[in-house]
């Protein structure tokens, strides 16, 4: 079977000279009587790039609505850890990121998807979220109690998140499952909020799958 040669760079002015053309990965070539190398562009690297933009862009929409819950705590007790090692902000962090961001072309968050508590606690039923007169939010949902593990101490956690802002106002509420209802003091904030609903155990070492409540304006 003949053998057949490829010349891919030709060698300028002796073995110790540079070269221009492809070896390897390598190109050579000359400017101004200069010799120069760089490395192969390759369409694997762009892909490459590709999803790490990807994935770059789907941390900043994560971390954009999980900055303003970042050193208060709050996911600590939503995202209770049941034996894992990381943070309730990692916990809640790797929800969103798992489950919430869809491509709308770019990456986005899909609001009714987000968890701002997950758990094995029953969640809130027929859940809802209105404006009052006093421009505060007023969560509502049906008592379940004796549902699974649910129960009338349950305490409401409640998150209002505003997309233009980027702010979020939440609270882990005096309010019990068996209230039914529950009060966010919005102190003046202004704009399309979204809303959720969640539950924690008296003693906040669990907590349920929160319910989203919907868009309002303020």
């Amino acid at each position: 079977q003949s053998l057949q040669t490829i010349v891919m760079a030709r060698i300028i002015n002796g073995i110790n000279g540079g070269f221009t053309g492809r070896v390897g990965t390598v190109t050579g070539y000359t400017r101004n009587g200069v010799s120069f190398m760089r490395s192969r562009h390759r369409d694997k690297d762009n892909i490459k790039s590709e999803k790490r933009l990807a994935q770059q862009q789907k941390i900043k929409v994560c971390n954009e609505f999980t900055k303003p819950f970042s050193g208060s705590g709050f996911f600590n007790t939503s995202f209770p850890a049941n034996g894992a090692t990381s943070t309730g902000y990692n916990r809640a962090t790797s929800a969103i990121m798992n489950q919430a961001i869809i491509q709308n072309p770019v990456p986005a968050l899909s609001y009714p998807l987000v968890l701002v508590s997950r758990g094995m606690l029953p969640a809130a039923v027929y859940a809802s979220a209105l404006v009052n007169d006093d421009g505060n939010i007023v969560f509502s949902w049906t008592d379940n109690t004796g549902t699974g593990t649910a129960k009338e101490d349950d305490k409401v956690l409640m998150v209002a998140y505003f997309p233009e802002s980027k702010k979020a106002v939440y609270e882990i509420s005096t309010a019990t499952r068996k209230n039914c209802t529950a009060l966010l003091q919005m102190n003046s904030m202004k704009g399309i909020a979204e809303t959720w609903i969640g539950f924690v155990s008296a003693d906040e070492t669990n907590a349920s799958d929160s319910a989203y409540t919907g868009s309002i304006t303020m």
